[in-house]
């Protein structure tokens, strides 16, 4: 009897010592995958809470509309941007290219979202070529407005490229940077 109580007592420690070591059925890279599943959860939830998915441009031209007050706005279409300036529309995913109606304004807001990484720099120079060309009818013409042309820049991120011709510049610019 007492050698079947030490096999018994020897049986039931390999037993224990199996499940200890064991994690309850798991191994040690079950362990370790799940604190690492964990932890990529963790990064990617922070990921998501600093990332937002920026607003369609259209959306974010309302936005500035509805909170600056642009001077005789008119869009311009496809034909326009690409005669003018040889930015081709099928490049862009999307735009607004608006401009002052009155020859007395030079206040331009133009937002472009490309397809591609590789005509971003080219839909900048396309946007300088604009600011140089205000630049030039206003210069002997219109002080005020040749001031406010020459404060202005191209500004970009990512596939996104916006020009601010305005007065209310900074309100503008902060709508758009806030928005994409």
């Amino acid at each position: 009897m007492k050698k079947f109580t030490y096999k018994l007592c020897g049986f039931a420690a390999v037993i224990i010592s199996t499940a200890m070591l064991g994690g309850c059925g798991g191994t040690e890279k079950d362990a370790a995958d799940a604190a690492s599943d964990s932890a990529a959860v963790t990064t990617e939830a922070v990921v998501e809470d600093t990332a937002k998915e920026a607003k369609p441009i259209d959306e974010i031209y309302a936005e500035i509309a509805q909170k600056v007050e642009l001077v005789s706005p008119v869009e311009m279409d496809d034909e326009f941007i690409s005669n003018y300036y040889g930015i081709e529309p099928d490049t862009l995913e999307e735009y607004v290219f608006s401009m002052s109606e009155e020859a007395t304004s030079a206040e331009t807001v133009v937002i472009m979202k490309a397809k591609d990484d590789a005509v971003v720099s080219d839909i900048e120079t396309a946007l300088n070529t604009v600011i140089d060309e205000k630049r030039a009818e206003m210069e002997n013409y219109l002080p005020e407005q040749f001031e406010i042309v020459d404060k202005s820049s191209v500004g970009t991120k990512g596939n996104y490229v916006w020009l601010v011709i305005s007065q209310n510049q900074d309100a503008i610019i902060e709508i758009i940077e806030a928005d994409i």
